[in-house]
């Protein structure tokens, strides 16, 4: 059966399951296709392995690239022309700050960047994850690349760097950006140096063009970046003089684009909504008790946060003391002086978290072996970044190669094991969710592997999320989501506008016989109170419930659902503690390597299940299968041969020490065999018979026998179909036919029953007729474009002084022989040389997919492009299988066979 995909297409995937919709208003997205009918909308589910969760929407962030660096330019321009025009400076550098004019906003005023600087592993408890640590791990970045923009390049060639660190931009080497990097990622050739990533890759940029850039490097994979600057806002030192750059049009109480969610952090969550494994760390600014001459009021404590620190899908960190024998207790936890405070104008929850960020001890940039103390959130971001890094390469060890955790994944575990800080329990708008815990979310990722407490799902609108958890003992229970939302629409300008930006509002709640327990949720009007957990929380893409002190042998419901209606399919990531039993039983799964075969052709099977099966049992119904290679039923992942012509059930129990789950997929797999029913075809004589065929795996002899024929004395026919060869449609293939005779009088046809009904009369079944050329050699025959997949019969006749090829009835000389070919989709994979489908040069060989072909999209196109199918244009395929973060945008029609 076809399916037809017409107008655009809108996918979102779960831990295991594709769910395809297609309605014909949404925005073309990419898409998995399976065997179904179509009429105006189409909803099913496709079994996939676990890894495969959510796309990194290339097309959209190339596009977006495109248009932020438009965008810069043209605002550049207009504050190089205003900064001549009204005399002020353009940059301004000193021996602890930078600044550069970046654009003029809508109001008419300038708008600069600036650098937020004013022993940190011991004091996020990164050290412990080192080889020796108290966790028993030995991360190091390894394999990790992490992304810097700042207000320069580094210094590459530092003692620390090695050959790791790589300026792409080439502006001026800074020694803000040196010390930056060396945060992150230094060797320790100064063990006081060291960073927190002490073998990760760097790649360095200056913040022009910064938006552009970061959409380009998350469209190609980047999963960590750090940005230790921001815009200036209040007060502010201009080399000379305390200046304020509030708008006093607005509000001369405070700068009002402190906590303001502008466009500047709109397009940050543009940019990660689209690059769902891309986790952007920002400093959270050093504003927090600036002043000057008294004609405007200080900057803070409260809402002081500059406004890209406040978009939603971002971490944002504050900077704290030093703690050099680690945490114990809250009140180790000292806040700095001038760490910029929340709350967001809406009254999200900023900073999301803090580190250490006084006195660092870092590369500098004057000399190869150069140092320097600094301080600032400057600081205590790249200690967190370089810290998320090993986190990074931690969940690659123990998931496997190539496996990745969502940025709210990662931010989730962040938040989730953060040190309590501050004077009350729960977040605020000084310390954010807590002290950065290195060691505890690890440790998270390891227990991850025997237990479920790690989860990345989809809510879909009008759905309800719940999952049981059983307690063990009376430890404090924690549950965590956090979500990457759409980006929000900036409110106008104003003071402290409430304007919600949570566009998904997901909420999050436990339940136990009549008792509720919510999350955490502050209070903006009141930011010094302590946060409160009685009531759903609207505001925040972050939810966390606390239960203090749970019932042993209890059971507690999870829930998560929405209010309003869902703008999108919302994936969200789930982190579990406590002492729960999540020892859970199996969900079995598994996929094929195809879904239609030939006999005694071989399928791979892998399990796809979650919950960590030990032991596996398959079944396959009718049994008439061979398990090949020295697998077995009992084999995780078996390899198989059908032995018969027929469509195939198949059954997985996976099982683990907490039970098993079986699962069975009815028709799942077709095998063919020949068909039958062919018309009669021999000679009388044996003049001119063949003595040899050769085309790919057939290399069959024979002298003038007869091998299956009806009547043994006089009718020479071999039946040589147990012979068989692999061929894909509209290809050609070489044969070879060997004759003991050189007689010029020989002719020999070639037919293929390319649509398999039993005969050879359709008019492209003919590949040969070779009249007088004396019935052997090499011959080019070709594969009809349109045949059937499965297997058929091939068919060779010898004759002699006859002007005619036939198939069937008699003739007096020559020899008629039978072989089977396996009919099997074409494979092809598409490079990218630009994006359009129909257009030859973007396949191999020239060659556009038809319904024989099985379509990769991989990760990474040769030519750099993924492919669109045009307004008003076809294309077909057998299948099509996209490879993790690969996409297709469909904006015409589309149409798979499989």
């Amino acid at each position: 059966m076809n399916i037809v995909i017409v107008f655009h297409l809108y996918y979102i995937c779960d831990r295991y399951v594709f769910i395809i919709s297609m309605v014909s208003f949404l925005t073309p997205k990419r898409s998995l296709m399976k065997k179904s009918a179509v009429l105006l909308l189409l909803t099913f589910c496709i079994i996939i392995p676990s890894h495969a969760q959510q796309i990194t929407n290339r097309n959209k962030l190339n596009s977006l690239s495109s248009g932020f660096f438009q965008s810069f330019e043209e605002g550049k321009q207009r504050a190089i022309e205003y900064a001549r025009a009204n005399n002020i400076p353009i940059r301004i550098e000193t021996d602890t700050m930078l600044m550069e004019l970046i654009n003029i906003d809508e109001r008419g005023r300038p708008q600069y960047y600036t650098t937020f600087n004013a022993n940190a592993a011991a004091t996020s408890s990164t050290n412990e994850v080192y080889s020796g640590g108290a966790a028993g791990l030995s991360l190091s970045g390894s394999g990790v690349t992490v992304c810097e923009w700042d207000g320069g390049t580094i210094r590459t060639t530092h003692q620390e760097f090695d050959t790791r660190a790589t300026n792409i931009d080439a502006s001026a080497v800074h020694w803000h950006s040196t010390h930056v990097a060396g945060t992150i990622m230094a060797s320790g050739v100064n063990s006081a140096a060291k960073g927190m990533a002490f073998a990760a890759e760097l790649n360095a940029y200056d913040w022009d063009y910064d938006n552009s850039e970061m959409a380009t490097e998350a469209a190609s994979g980047t999963l960590i970046s750090n940005h230790s600057y921001g815009f200036v806002r209040g007060w502010y030192w201009n080399g000379s003089a305390n200046v304020w750059n509030g708008d006093p049009g607005i509000s001369t109480s405070e700068d009002y684009l402190f906590g303001f969610y502008d466009i500047y952090a709109r397009n940050w969550d543009e940019i990660a909504t689209n690059a769902p494994y891309y986790l952007i760390v920002k400093s959270a600014g050093n504003d927090r008790g600036d002043s000057g001459d008294g004609s405007y009021p200080p900057d803070g404590p409260y809402d002081c946060i500059p406004q890209k620190g406040v978009a939603k899908n971002i971490l944002t960190v504050g900077a704290v003391e030093d703690i050099p024998t680690g945490y114990s207790q809250p009140s180790d936890v000292v806040m700095s002086s001038f760490s910029s405070w929340g709350p967001a104008d809406d009254g999200r929850i900023k900073p999301d978290i803090v580190a250490n960020g006084v006195n660092l001890y870092s590369t500098d940039s004057d000399s190869d072996t150069d140092y320097t103390y600094s301080s600032g959130t400057s600081m205590s971001a790249p200690a967190t970044t370089g810290s998320l890094a090993l986190l990074i390469q931690h969940y690659e060890n123990v998931k496997g190669s190539g496996m990745k955790m969502l940025s709210s994944t990662l931010k989730a575990l962040v938040l989730h094991t953060a040190d309590e800080s501050g004077t009350n329990d729960g977040p605020d708008y000084e310390f954010g969710w807590g002290l950065l815990n290195t060691q505890s979310a690890a440790a998270k990722i390891t227990e991850d592997q025997t237990t479920d407490v790690i989860s990345e799902h989809v809510l879909v609108n009008g759905e309800t999320y719940t999952r049981n958890i059983t307690t063990t003992g009376t430890n404090p229970i924690r549950v965590t989501i956090v979500w990457t939302d759409p980006p929000g629409t900036p409110p106008s300008a104003a003071l402290d506008p409430a304007d919600p930006m949570l566009v998904n509002d997901l909420d999050l709640r436990i339940t136990e016989s009549s008792n509720t327990y919510y999350p955490w949720k502050l209070d903006k009007d009141n930011p010094s109170n302590a946060a409160t957990h009685t009531a759903e929380n609207n505001v925040d893409n972050v939810e966390m419930v606390d239960i203090a002190t749970p019932v042993t042998s209890t059971t507690y419901t999870i829930t998560v659902d929405h209010d309003g209606t869902l703008a999108s399919p919302q994936a969200f990531s789930l982190i579990i503690s406590g002492d729960i039993d999540n020892a859970v039983a199996p969900v079995a799964d598994f996929f094929a390597s195809t879904l239609t075969t030939a006999i005694n052709k071989s399928v791979d099977f892998s399990d796809a299940s979650a919950n960590f099966p030990t032991s596996w049992n398959w079944a396959f119904n009718p049994t008439t299968v061979t398990y090949k290679n020295g697998t077995s039923y009992t084999s995780q992942s078996p390899q198989v041969e059908f032995d018969a012509a027929n469509t195939y059930e198949v059954t997985l129990v996976a099982t683990n020490s907490n039970g098993s789950n079986t699962i069975t997929k009815t028709g799942y797999i077709t095998a063919t065999g020949s068909p039958t029913g062919y018309a009669e075809a021999y000679s009388t004589g044996t003049y001119g018979y063949i003595s040899r065929v050769q085309m790919g795996t057939i290399d069959k002899s024979s002298t003038f026998t007869n091998i299956g024929g009806p009547d043994p004395d006089d009718q020479y026919y071999e039946d040589w179909t147990v012979n068989s060869t692999d061929v894909t449609p509209g290809q050609s293939y070489t044969i070879t036919v060997t004759s003991p005779y050189n007689d010029p009088g020989l002719d020999l046809g070639i037919w293929v029953d390319a649509n398999r009904d039993g005969d050879f009369n359709d008019s492209s079944e003919q590949v040969l007729c070779d009249i007088d050329g004396g019935g052997e050699g090499d011959f080019i025959i070709s594969i009809p474009s349109d045949a059937d997949l499965g297997s058929t019969r091939m068919r060779l006749r010898m004759k002699y002084w006859d002007a005619t090829c036939t198939s069937t009835g008699s003739t007096p000389n020559g020899e008629v022989e039978d072989y089977t070919l396996n009919i099997l989709p074409a494979s092809t994979t598409w490079n990218g040389t630009n994006t359009n489908w129909n257009d030859a040069s973007n396949w191999p060989d020239g060659v556009i997919p038809n319904l024989s072909y099985e379509v990769t999209i991989p990760t990474t196109p040769s030519g750099g492009n993924f492919p669109e199918i045009q307004v008003g244009t076809n294309a077909k395929c057998y299948s099509i299988t996209l490879q993790d973060g690969a996409t297709i945008t469909i904006n015409g029609t589309l149409e798979v066979d499989k």
